[in-house]
């Protein structure tokens, strides 16, 4: 089990290299095509996801993503990530602001057969909105 809760953290941390970095490719190799995005308003599956991260790469092209905390067990693994970045690009209805952010999220994966096959995330958007001033 040890080994399985090592590969599984190194699962999640490649998954926040892989959006910090922009590199979709590497989704295809981690991700599960029936992944599960249990986050409100969000679409699931691999394809969605992708589009989700060159959104917000496009709103914040140097977003950083630093794993604070990250505890596995099973087939689970819980993230505390701090994120920072400068909003360049527009968010959705939101323009470019040029405000930087950093704010912190808590996220929890679900591993399957290597791939990441479901995940749940709690972030702080009173922080991201009060500093994007809106």
């Amino acid at each position: 089990m040890p080994s399985d809760i090592k590969a599984n953290k190194r699962l999640v941390k490649q998954y926040f290299k892989a959006i910090e970095d922009g590199d979709l490719s590497t989704l295809d190799h981690i991700v599960a095509d029936d992944y599960e995005d249990r986050v409100p308003n969000r679409d699931s599956g691999r394809q969605p996801l992708k589009d989700s991260v060159r959104a917000l790469r496009a709103a914040f092209p140097d977003l950083r993503s630093t794993v604070t905390h990250i505890v596995a067990e099973g087939d689970l693994v819980a993230v505390y990530n701090r994120v920072v970045g400068t909003h360049l690009g527009p968010m959705g209805e939101m323009k470019a602001t040029g405000n930087s952010v950093d704010f912190t999220a808590f996220q929890l994966f679900r591993v399957n057969g290597g791939m990441l096959a479901e995940h749940w995330e709690i972030a702080d958007e009173a922080t991201l909105i009060r500093q994007l001033g809106a």
